[in-house]
């Protein structure tokens, strides 16, 4: 009795410590910095922007790692660029970067990094990856980690592909169906 006593203690001691304060956090792409618009359909061979954002932050973050993939047929030029202050970027958008910020990053919103890209015409999507070595990490303000879910790619002249990842087990059940596990 002891023993279990023993490791059901170390178990909710050490469970907490794995948990950041952003348990929730999704990431995005969207064409409007302050909402989630996942299509674009822009007048082709015109300047245009996508932004990586942020939502359901909770405690706040400091550093994100993720990749992006950019469908080469649908521009012309793409470039990213961090929008977090102090500008602190480790690796590339392509094949993996951990952006991170010198403020704890709060709000309902935060948009990370900005892409400007010429539009040719052709459907494409762009895709939030995982980072090879830090697969959807976020570092919330006082150092603990977390997992992000990817909420929405983005489509240019097309509708981007559902992720499926965001969705709270509750939201999927009826009450019903809830009640009926306790019967």
């Amino acid at each position: 009795m002891r023993t279990l006593l023993a490791i059901l203690l170390v178990v909710a001691i050490a469970v907490p410590a794995f948990a950041g304060g952003n348990p929730e956090i999704q990431m995005y792409v969207t064409f409007d910095p302050g909402a989630v618009v996942s299509r674009l359909d822009p007048v082709p061979y015109t300047l245009g922007n996508a932004y990586i954002c942020m939502s359901e932050i909770g405690a706040g973050f400091t550093t994100v790692s993720f990749a992006t993939d950019v469908d080469a047929a649908m521009v012309l030029s793409a470039s990213w660029a961090t929008m977090l202050p102090g500008g602190l970027v480790i690796g590339d958008f392509a094949t993996g970067i951990t952006l991170a910020s010198t403020e704890c990053m709060v709000g309902e919103i935060v948009c990370i990094a900005e892409g400007s890209f010429v539009w040719n015409g052709n459907p494409g999507l762009i895709t939030i990856l995982d980072h090879p070595a830090y697969p959807r990490e976020v570092v919330d303000c006082v150092g603990d980690t977390d997992e992000y879910c990817v909420l929405s790619n983005g489509g240019v002249f097309m509708d981007a592909p559902p992720t499926g990842e965001c969705i709270s087990p509750v939201a999927e059940s009826s009450w019903g169906g809830i009640k009926a596990l306790y019967r």
